[in-house]
């Protein structure tokens, strides 16, 4: 499944990092895809959604999915804060 070096295998779903064009249509950042194949520096991706298509890109323009998870931020918790009473 992943060669040396490979950052995604086959099967694994990705979302683009990078604007895509593919078929006549440009596939925006964020767009979820599953991974058909690797060719070294180039996947071949099935991208999600209501316009789905096959398009071929170079793998640092996409990310698996659980890196994406891992990297939102997560807000602070919130603190109640007592203003101090003055009497």
């Amino acid at each position: 499944m992943r060669g040396a070096g490979a950052r995604v295998g086959t099967g694994e779903h990705v979302y683009l990092l990078r604007e895509v064009q593919g078929s006549g249509q440009i596939h925006e950042i964020g767009t979820g895809a599953h991974v058909l194949a690797v060719h070294g520096a180039a996947v071949d991706l099935h991208l999600d959604g209501g316009d789905a298509a096959v398009v071929t890109c170079p793998a640092d323009h996409v990310a698996r999915a659980v890196e994406r998870v891992a990297r939102t931020p997560v807000p602070p918790p919130t603190r109640a804060w007592l203003r101090p009473s003055m009497g």
